[in-house]
């Protein structure tokens, strides 16, 4: 068998090369994507094994926190978006639904630290 002359310079050269092309790709990173509601929001739904939205048309929602208060209405799929709440919440609110005639239907207890609440009657 023959072995041919290996040129060093030339193996030398071409690692060299290849490690400045290695530097200069960018690193990529995973990027995580969060995707965040940036106001209040509560979905009615029904307690059926379903868990179908209730027909809100002309139901409020109002929420409570200490002295103030932000009422909002639902539209007719269940919903309801309070514009002036920002999220994450900072504090705990008392959120009551009320129907078309202003009869309170139910109330709850909203935590802190929340995007969205589901209120399940």
């Amino acid at each position: 068998m023959i072995k041919k002359p290996v040129n060093k310079k030339a193996v030398m050269a071409s690692k060299v090369l290849a490690a400045k092309k290695a530097k200069a790709a960018p690193t990529r990173k995973k990027r995580r994507i969060r995707q965040t509601l940036d106001r209040f929001i509560v979905v009615a739904i029904g307690t059926n094994a379903t868990g179908t939205p209730k027909d809100t048309t002309g139901w409020t929602a109002s929420l409570r926190a200490g002295t103030t208060t932000v009422t909002a209405d639902f539209d007719e799929f269940g919903v309801v978006r309070f514009p002036t709440i920002s999220t994450l919440t900072s504090v705990p609110y008392l959120l009551t639904l009320r129907d078309e005639s202003g009869a309170t239907i139910r109330s709850f207890n909203v935590p802190a630290d929340r995007e969205f609440f589901v209120a399940r009657f």
